[in-house]
């Protein structure tokens, strides 16, 4: 069972690490070799890879298909369908997926929409037809961000959008599984929210209850994330298992109670049913992830095994469990709570497996919270590029404080809560204040500057250096065997890539979306030059495209945080920024960073030098031009022969008044102004700069149409290279004196997936 799990997800990994997808061609001599080394040795488990690899396929080209027609995107198109997700507040308005049944067009069967101040309440399992505009999944690229493409579709999302219209058309009854169940989850959320408000708890404990992890606000997922406790806002396996232990318990005493009456069943196959069965009904009522799937699936396994009298050893119910998840979604490696589920319980195996130990319950807990300390560094590292220094010590006191106490009492309250309302509201109540007053227990470590340690992007050594320096020091392999694993994982996270020679420079335009986002390195410095928009939803580029890459590259401080004006789209992030990481110094030509501190006004003729690289702030003038646009800080930063001229959102007048003035230098790359539009990129100002490499950052299909055919066709008229963070991802250029300048890294082309669109 262990070689065909195992045979299976390599198979699955194999397709979804492919540049692009194979064709039928390439599919079917990977599985004809398969199938004819299988014959050859005779051992069956060679399919395994085969089949994986073949469902992966399958499932990503159906999927692939299913996504919106490009030529539909910004349209206004009539869906009706049912609500088959809980809707979830984000901003000023509600997140939902919605399932279609009838579609005017060819569109995707399942689309997550945005319905921004909606003007009555909307519930899951409700029938609705609506007009949306739609757009194909799509998100930031950058080293260290998110993979929204390949969630979108895992989950099998072809489309995103927002409503323009909504009718209400009645409840759904069709399916008679999901959809009870989905308007149970919806029902208990509302309860909970209507018992207790706007309480910081109310998002804890609805997450507890149903899995709904939309529910809490930003600054309790980053507590909880540099605390190392995700998990316990997860339905864990921990959860479903305790929650199957109590429901056994307790029907196997009811049963005890029966026999005495002449009941004849066994009070402990009864158990096991019911444990079982509770299993399957909480992972259900939690949203069937993956954790809760991994974990009902193995309880299910393992009670078979107790009700045929049969030994089930825990490996080869570890194996069927991922075997039950990867049939039932061949996806499910792109999600990483795949990797951290499995990983942790295999941690455990793996550090329990040859020991005879006499440890008491204490020792034994201690131990098994440091094997998934070390054993899912790996997968924290690839997942969120960051590991928590103090997650075993919370964890100690958190994981039995929520497992035993809060959790089950959640459970109960809220059972009362839907029997009961007043007196739930009560229990409930009190819960809300446990909660509260013990959240100090993970907010303030969180809080400390050392609670999360960045690991930056790693070579190929440097992973094999974690993966295997964390199963050596978890094996039963003699103690300096274990002593040099712990020491590779403790060089892999602190390893960290070049920084740039003396004199040189690295340039990065972030994919910030209709925004700009950009980070200058230098020896010992860095300066983040706007922080990209905010968004509606209560998310910006500072938390979801600047941190991460800069915790990629191992920066744990910004020597200077530039906002070049006001307006969203630039300035959007940087409060969050502020908050994230420590900023040495604020430079502004407005009054965007006025509430983080003391702000220093960029002014033409300031500069400063840096690890031998110069910074000279070109506009604006000691007069501030009329109109927040010209009035944009344009920044040159010099390594020798290489200028970088970073340029806001100037407009004609201020293009003009630079190029009148003979203050515009020949440039090797320069961002275009305002994200390329026309009231930009004069051809006194393009010819002036003779640039090499226009950079525009802007969005994906932005309603302005940017950047504009005709400013595109004039830079490169002027020989210029022009590239567009929509299409290209990040953008890196190496800046060194020493060299020419390079063609630069665009991170969407070099990291090409099935899944992204280019």
């Amino acid at each position: 069972m262990v070689g065909w799990a195992a045979g299976w997800l390599l198979g699955a990994v194999g397709l979804l690490v492919h540049p692009a997808l194979p064709g039928p061609l390439a599919v079917c001599a990977f599985v004809a070799a398969c199938v004819a080394s299988s014959a050859m040795l005779r051992r069956p488990v060679l399919l395994a890879p085969a089949v994986g690899f073949l469902a992966a396929w399958h499932v990503t080209a159906v999927r692939l298909a299913d996504r919106l027609d490009p030529a539909l995107e910004r349209r206004t198109v009539t869906i009706e369908g049912r609500v088959v997700s809980v809707p979830q507040r984000v901003g000023d308005g509600l997140r939902f997926r919605l399932e279609a049944t009838s579609r005017a067009v060819s569109l995707p069967l399942l689309v997550e929409l945005t319905w921004y101040e909606p003007d009555r309440p909307l519930h899951a399992a409700e029938r609705v037809r609506v007009e949306a505009r739609l757009r194909r999944p799509r998100g930031f690229s950058n080293p260290g961000g998110v993979d929204l493409e390949a969630r979108m579709l895992r989950e099998g999302v072809g489309a995103t959008g927002y409503v323009r219209r909504l009718e209400t058309l009645g409840r759904d009854g069709d399916d008679v599984l999901a959809m009870p169940v989905l308007a149970a989850r919806d029902a208990i959320a509302a309860a909970i929210r209507e018992a207790l408000g706007a309480r910081p708890a109310t998002g804890i404990i609805a997450g507890l209850a149903v899995g709904l992890q939309d529910a809490l606000d930003p600054g309790q997922w980053r507590a909880l994330a540099r605390s190392g406790t995700s998990h316990l806002m997860a339905i864990s396996g921990l959860h479903v298992g305790l929650f199957a232990i109590v429901a056994g318990g307790l029907a196997g005493r009811l049963q005890r109670w029966r026999q005495r009456r002449g009941a004849r069943a066994a009070s402990r196959d009864v158990a096991v049913v019911a444990g079982a069965l509770a299993a399957l009904g909480y992972a259900l009522l939690a949203g069937w992830s993956v954790p809760a799937q991994r974990t009902a699936i193995m309880i299910t396994v393992a009670s078979f095994a107790l009700l045929q009298r049969r030994a089930a050893g825990a490996v080869s119910v570890l194996a069927l469990g991922m075997l039950a998840v990867l049939m039932a979604d061949p996806l499910a490696p792109l999600a990483a709570g795949f990797w951290l589920s499995f990983g942790a319980v295999g941690a455990i195996l793996l550090v329990a497996s040859g020991r005879v130990s006499r440890e008491g319950w204490l020792a034994g807990y201690a131990r098994a919270q440091w094997a998934v300390t070390v054993g899912l560094a790996p997968v924290l590292a690839g997942s969120f590029g960051a590991v928590s220094v103090v997650g075993m010590a919370v964890n100690l006191v958190a994981i039995p404080l929520y497992t035993l106490v809060i959790v089950p009492l959640v459970l109960a309250s809220v059972t009362v809560l839907l029997a009961w309302p007043a007196v739930g509201a009560v229990l409930l109540g009190a819960v809300a204040w446990l909660v509260e007053a013990s959240w100090p227990l993970i907010e303030v470590p969180a809080a400390w500057a050392w609670a999360s340690w960045g690991i930056a992007g790693l070579p190929p050594l440097g992973w094999f250096a974690l993966v295997a320096g964390a199963v050596a020091a978890l094996a039963p392999l003699p103690a300096a065997a274990r002593v040099a694993g712990g020491l590779l994982v403790l060089s892999a996270c602190l390893w960290r890539g070049a920084a740039p020679a003396e004199g040189a420079a690295r340039f990065t335009l972030l994919d910030a979306g209709q925004g700009l986002a950009a980070v200058i390195e230098t020896r010992r410095h860095v300066l983040v030059y706007d922080a990209g928009p905010a968004f509606r939803s209560g998310s910006d580029a500072g938390a979801l495209a600047v941190e991460p890459y800069l915790r990629h590259r191992g920066i744990r401080r910004i020597d200077r945080l530039v906002a070049s004006h006001d307006d969203l789209d630039h300035a959007g992030g940087a409060a969050t920024l502020a908050r994230l990481l420590p900023v040495g110094e604020l430079v502004a030509s407005g009054r965007a960073l006025d509430t983080l501190g003391p702000v220093t006004q960029c002014r033409r003729g300031g500069g400063w030098r840096w690890d031998g690289v110069e910074f000279q702030w070109l506009h604006p003038g000691t007069v501030r031009q009329a109109g927040d646009n010209d009035g944009s800080c344009v920044l040159a930063v010099r390594a020798g022969p290489h200028v970088v001229l970073l340029t806001g959102d100037i407009e004609a007048a201020a293009e003009g008044e630079l190029a009148g003035a003979g203050l515009v230098p020949p440039a090797s790359v320069v961002t275009v102004p305002h994200h390329g539009s026309r009231t930009s990129s004069t051809p006194p100002f393009i010819d002036a700069l003779q640039a090499r490499w226009a950079l525009v950052p802007a969005g994906h299909g932005n309603r302005w149409g940017f950047p504009r055919a005709d400013v595109v066709e004039r830079w490169r008229a002027s020989g210029a290279r022009v590239l567009v963070t929509s299409s290209s991802g990040a953008i890196v250029f190496e800046v060194d004196p020493r060299r020419t300048l390079a063609d630069p890294h665009e991170w969407r082309v070099a990291s090409r997936r099935p899944w992204r669109d280019p």
